[in-house]
C-alpha cells in the first residue's frame, strides 16, 4: 500500500525541479532546433518551388523560341528550294536554247556539205557514168 508521507512530496518535488530543469535545457532547445528546421524545410521547399516553376517557364519558352526557329528555318529552307528549282529551270531552259541554236547551226552546216557534196558528184555524175559503161561493156566509148 502506498504511504502518504514527506517522502512522496519530496519525490514530487524533485521530480518538478527535475521537469523545469530539463525544459530549460533540452527541451526548449530541440523545440527550438525543431521549430528552425521546419522553417528551413518551408524556406526551402519555398525555393525548390519557385525554381521549378521558373524552369517550366524556362522549358515553355525554349520550346516556343525553337517551335518559331524551326518553322522561320522551314520557311528559308522553302524559299531555297523555290529560288534553286527557278535557278534550275532558268539553266535548263538556257541550255535547251543553246542547244537548239548548236542544233541549227550543225543541221545548217550539214545541210551545206551535203548541198556541196550534191554539186560534186552532179558534176562528176558524167565521168561516173562513163567509167562504169567501159568497165561494164569492157571497152572505151
Amino acid at each position: 500500500m502506498i504511504d502518504l508521507d514527506y517522502s512522496l512530496f519530496a519525490e514530487l518535488i524533485g521530480y518538478l525541479i527535475l521537469l523545469v530543469i530539463l525544459n530549460g535545457m533540452l527541451y526548449k532547445p530541440i523545440r527550438k532546433l525543431l521549430a528552425e528546421r521546419a522553417s528551413r524545410m518551408a524556406s526551402i521547399q519555398s525555393d525548390v518551388d519557385k525554381y521549378e516553376r521558373n524552369a517550366e517557364q524556362l522549358v515553355k519558352d525554349f520550346d516556343a523560341k525553337l517551335a518559331e526557329a524551326r518553322g522561320s528555318g522551314q520557311g528559308a529552307l522553302e524559299k531555297l528550294k523555290q529560288e534553286a528549282r527557278e535557278e534550275e529551270k532558268k539553266l535548263s531552259d538556257a541550255s535547251s536554247k543553246e542547244a537548239d541554236a548548236k542544233k541549227q547551226e550543225l543541221m545548217a552546216e550539214l545541210t551545206s556539205e551535203i548541198d556541196a557534196a550534191r554539186k560534186d558528184l552532179k558534176a562528176k555524175v558524167e565521168a561516173f557514168a562513163m567509167d562504169i559503161s567501159q568497165k561494164i561493156l569492157g571497152r572505151a566509148i
